[in-house]
């Protein structure tokens, strides 16, 4: 299992588009839309008596219960015996007997595998259906990164009634799964690149597919997924459910998602601390952007998934983050990044203390006030903790 997942294709190094960039639409006019088409993600379908049953026992969510949910979608992941994470996906229920899997598509095939080999003699129907179906995002007018447009007309299409609040964090947006003609029809007066998607989840903090969570590689709890509505502690036996609760109740969960950000004052705390966020709130994105360096200098040494990305993948000691402890000598390795775009990224970093529960966000910083944070190649960096951790 393990060495079929790993078989998906690396994510790739490269520069991102700048902040404006972000928001061109598909034929490279500005665009005033805010839908996406989610190209990087593919769509599965499990149907057939006992499809909740089926993935009841492989999944990290309660997924009887989705069908029950006012969206009738919630997050998921499929973790392997060692309790790390193979995958994460939104499912979806169509009804008792049709669940849809929306999942990253460097994972897609190896999933299917993964659910074609537990089905045994199961009365199931699993397959893949991106050719006739197509994951969309709607994201909110604070995602766009060129702040505004200069007429200040943001005016949307009425989405159909498939759209649903990310069952993540709400402050992603919306999204929905379509079949290809609907969503066609729907992106045809416009719509924003993938990076804008990727770049406003970044200011979010969620992470997402195997840049942030490397096949069997990532506990779930390290990755917040905990925080991020993906696993049910009080449903039944799931493969990597032992390892998952005790990790949560009788461990010490010392490694954590973080939200980081350069700027090219080199002055990234001080730009954080001049937005004077409420700690639910997410990343302003046009403001994010605007402190970007215009020669690409404080683009961070992550995996960038935009979509349009280049190059060799960068090794960990390229992605490392260094932190200067008040009082240290020298800095220490403290964390590594993982999605990045641009001047923000995903950085899953080392606490000083336990971050088990959302109210160990409350009490305490993952680091000693004081420390400075660089990527290896000594750029300044601020972090924050995922606004999440702060939503009840």
């Amino acid at each position: 299992l393990k060495s079929a997942l790993r078989s998906a294709p690396a994510l790739r190094q490269g520069s991102p588009p700048t902040g404006c960039s972000l928001a061109i639409g598909a034929a490279g006019a500005m665009s005033t839309s805010r839908l996406v088409a989610l190209a990087d993600r593919s769509v599965l379908r499990v149907a057939g008596d006992g499809a909740a049953k089926f993935l009841q026992g492989l999944c990290s969510q309660d997924v009887p219960l989705i069908a029950t949910s006012s969206s009738r979608a919630a997050p998921a992941a499929f973790l392997s015996p060692r309790g790390k994470v193979l995958c994460d996906v939104i499912l979806l229920s169509r009804g008792p007997s049709e669940i849809l899997v929306d999942v990253h598509s460097g994972v897609a095939q190896n999933l299917v595998k993964l659910l074609m080999r537990h089905r045994l003699r199961e009365p199931l129907k699993i397959e893949d259906i991106s050719s006739s179906h197509k994951a969309v995002a709607h994201l909110p007018a604070t995602a766009l990164a060129q702040g505004s447009t200069s007429s200040g007309s943001d005016v949307q299409p009425d989405l159909p009634t498939d759209f649903f609040l990310d069952p993540r964090f709400a402050a992603v947006g919306h999204r929905a799964v379509l079949e290809v003609a609907a969503a066609d029809a729907l992106l045809a007066a416009g719509a924003l690149d993938l990076s804008a998607y990727h770049f406003w989840r970044v200011c979010c903090a969620v992470p997402e597919g195997p840049a942030d969570l490397p096949v069997d590689s990532v506990l779930p709890l390290h990755a917040n997924l905990d925080l991020l509505n993906f696993i049910s502690f009080k449903k039944g036996c799931y493969t990597g459910q032992e390892l998952t609760a005790r990790t949560k109740h009788r461990g010490a969960v010392r490694k954590r998602f973080f939200s980081v950000v350069a700027t090219a004052d080199g002055s990234p705390q001080a730009f954080l601390d001049g937005l004077a966020l409420a700690p639910e709130a997410p990343l302003p994105a046009g403001m994010v952007a605007r402190a970007a360096a215009s020669n690409g200098s404080t683009d961070l040494p992550g995996l960038h998934v935009d979509g349009v990305a280049g190059g060799e993948p960068l090794d960990e000691a390229a992605r490392s983050v260094q932190a200067l402890k008040p009082g240290a000598e020298a800095p220490k390795a403290s964390g590594v990044l993982h999605s990045v775009a641009g001047n923000a990224g995903l950085c899953m970093l080392r606490c000083e203390g336990q971050f088990n529960e959302r109210e160990n966000f409350k009490d305490q910083s993952a680091l000693p006030d004081g420390t400075a944070l660089t990527t290896a190649a000594s750029l300044p960096l601020a972090w924050r903790a995922p606004p999440y951790a702060f939503v009840e």
